[in-house]
């Protein structure tokens, strides 16, 4: 539980113990998906270069803190869980601009998603206060959205910029983040359906769409090659 509820199926259904083992469990999906990557770098031949390598760290960090976090639930785990997942996301964010847009861009265009994220949920909290009391997941779709509609934005740039056979790809990191989201804010929902929640999801599909990311950014470094 947390002081606005739980975070998961919390409904006293007899498959409810089930819930914590799976989303446990799937975080091997994670590390899987970082290994797949690193298998990708290694393949191409482009050495190990650190922007890359900073994201397999962060990906496989997030898989292990993550396995912590639902097997113990502490708060130390709690941060080892997200905070490399949340590195990860604004890492890659800043290396995606920087490839559209140049070195400071990236800089400059990471930090402003963040604070485009945080603004949107100050500004949602303050316009309608009953969302403080909704549990996490649900809170946080304001950032959901906010993310993606700067991401769309991304992708048809990269469209006119490298073409859409490279944009395909982060393209469908973007879709597989989207649906990553909302697998994690449905969780408490569709619990008397679920049992198990849908958590799990949230694990597979975004460690899906970090693999794709990483891809992305191995193909413009093999094309520029």
């Amino acid at each position: 539980m947390t002081p606005h509820g739980p975070l998961y199926c919390e409904t006293g259904h007899p498959w409810l113990f089930m819930a914590e083992p799976v989303n446990t469990v799937t975080n091997g999906f994670i590390i899987f998906a970082a290994f797949l990557a690193w298998r990708e770098v290694r393949r191409a031949k482009v050495g190990m270069p650190l922007d890359l390598s900073i994201l397999l760290f962060l990906l496989f960090a997030t898989g292990v803190g993550s396995f912590f976090w639902h097997a113990f639930r502490t708060r130390v785990a709690l941060a080892f869980d997200a905070l490399p997942g949340l590195l990860f996301l604004f890492v890659f964010s800043g290396m995606w601009i920087n490839r559209l847009f140049g070195r400071w861009a990236g800089i400059f265009g990471a930090l402003g998603l963040l604070v485009a994220a945080l603004g949107s949920i100050w500004l949602t909290v303050t316009l309608f206060p009953a969302m403080r009391t909704l549990p996490p997941a649900i809170s946080l779709a304001p950032a959901y959205a906010t993310i993606s509609l700067i991401g769309f934005g991304l992708v048809i740039v990269t469209i006119g910029k490298i073409g859409w056979t490279s944009a395909e790809i982060v393209a469908g990191a973007l879709v597989c983040a989207i649906a990553a989201a909302v697998c994690r804010s449905i969780d408490l929902v569709v619990c008397s359906v679920v049992p198990f929640g849908t958590h799990f999801l949230w694990h597979i599909l975004l460690s899906t769409a970090a693999y794709l990311g990483i891809v992305f950014l191995l193909r413009q470094k093999t094309r520029a090659g």
